[in-house]
């Protein structure tokens, strides 16, 4: 019996290892989430109609970005676009969430993407680089729902110091958006390649094309910008035709409705708290602290003045 006791012990630490592993989130942390996530995992489940096997699933004759063919006919591009299609619909969990969080914030991007007079598959690239999530950070300390870095959101108007990251305010950082994009494609000339100079700059692109290529599709990019419009492409045709795909037709809208509030320009007191400021607007401190991510202090809040949000009050 002795001799058994480690190898039952050896058995029971690999069970372990194995449970922990399975329970790991669909997601990366905040922290390390960058313009181009890592492929999602292949993940079971019960997509497509039944008796249709998941590999059944196949891309449009004709996809289209922002309103400009995709090249399927060449045969590395139908390869490139297929990955990342396939990787997306084995991964059910990461593209629902999507779906939900798009509730909030689509129609938000929706409209200014309209009074811009961009396409409207720009919001694709929104989810592409923070999966809908404002407050992200990625590790080379590009924020927000864009994922701008400091520098690129100043430039634009967008409010960026050590007391205040307005890139964490999906709707203050939105122009911003809007704008650079606007540039990129007026530089460029076409949305993939305006695209990509988002995601590796627009000196890279110019490189790229400066030694020959004509088009996205045949630059020779680093391996993420490789990838970035692909994906883009991808999640746009996943979540667009998302019921063909095994997903419910609707998403529970009225549990991701954007939040209420009120706004104002606020100075705070010498030794104001969190708590203490919940207590004067009598709201509370989670409430507040979840409409006001761009305050960076944890604790203290003096000086200003800031862009500050309180919970709508009832008419």
């Amino acid at each position: 019996m002795s001799r058994s006791l480690p190898i039952l012990e050896s058995l029971a630490l690999f069970l372990l290892a194995t449970t922990l592993a399975s329970c790991r989130t669909i997601e990366q942390p905040a922290e390390s989430v960058a313009g181009v996530l890592p492929p999602p995992r292949v993940q079971a489940g019960d997509l497509g109609e039944p008796g249709v096997s998941k590999t059944d699933f196949q891309l449009p004759a004709s996809p289209m970005i922002c309103g400009e063919s995709i090249p399927v006919d060449r045969p590395a591009v139908r390869e490139r676009l297929e990955y990342e299609f396939l990787l997306l619909v084995h991964n059910p969990a990461q593209v629902e969430l999507w779906r939900r969080r798009a509730i909030r914030y689509f129609p938000l991007i929706e409209s200014s993407l309209r009074t811009a007079g961009l396409p409207d598959d720009l919001k694709y690239l929104a989810v592409g680089e923070s999966d809908l999530r404002p407050t992200v950070f990625s590790p080379a300390g590009a924020a927000g729902l864009w994922q701008f870095m400091p520098s690129t959101a100043r430039g634009f108007g967008v409010k960026v110091t050590r007391a205040e990251d307005q890139r964490l305010l999906a709707d203050v950082a939105l122009p911003a958006g809007m704008t650079f994009l606007g540039q990129l494609r007026g530089q460029f000339g076409n949305w993939p390649l305006a695209m990509a100079a988002y995601n590796a700059g627009g000196g890279r692109i110019s490189q790229a094309l400066s030694q020959g290529g004509s088009d996205y599709w045949e630059l020779n990019l680093p391996r993420e910008t490789e990838r970035y419009v692909y994906r883009i492409a991808a999640i746009k045709l996943v979540m667009e035709g998302a019921p063909a795909y095994g997903f419910n037709d609707r998403a529970p809208a009225g549990l991701y409705r954007p939040d209420l509030y009120d706004e104002s320009m606020v100075t705070f007191p010498s030794g104001s708290t969190w708590a203490s400021v919940a207590q004067r607007y009598g709201v509370g401190y989670k409430a507040l602290k979840l409409l006001n991510p761009h305050l960076a202090s944890r604790s203290t809040l003096d000086g200003g003045p800031y862009l500050f949000r309180t919970p709508k009050k009832s008419v």
